[in-house]
């Protein structure tokens, strides 16, 4: 991850408050929208190799456990759902292995 940018510190009476405000927003968008290419990235190479994997199963269609892939083979798309089902059964199955603890 890369290094937060160093940021105009507004002083009273020094400076033109407005133009450091400008200033800091700016970096504030620009740190986000690096985030979120490199979230981008990461997303491409996992759908690719889910797709993959897929593919290499030769499934189209995979339920289980609250999650739900689909894949389209003609757009090389894939939908991924995953439900509350899911999440409740992984509180259940915490709760239950604190409870025999």
């Amino acid at each position: 991850m890369k290094k937060k940018l160093p940021r105009q510190k507004i002083i009273p009476g020094i400076g033109d408050a407005k133009i450091a405000a400008i200033e800091n927003a700016a970096l504030d968008y620009a740190e986000l929208r690096d985030k979120r290419q490199e979230l981008t990235t990461q997303e491409v190479e996992l759908k690719t190799n889910l797709i993959t994997l897929l593919k290499k199963k030769g499934i189209t269609e995979y339920k289980r456990n609250g999650i739900s892939v689909i894949l389209t083979v003609e757009k090389e798309k894939v939908t991924v759902r995953v439900t509350e089902k899911e999440e409740n059964l992984s509180v259940e199955v915490d709760s239950e292995s604190q409870e025999s603890a």
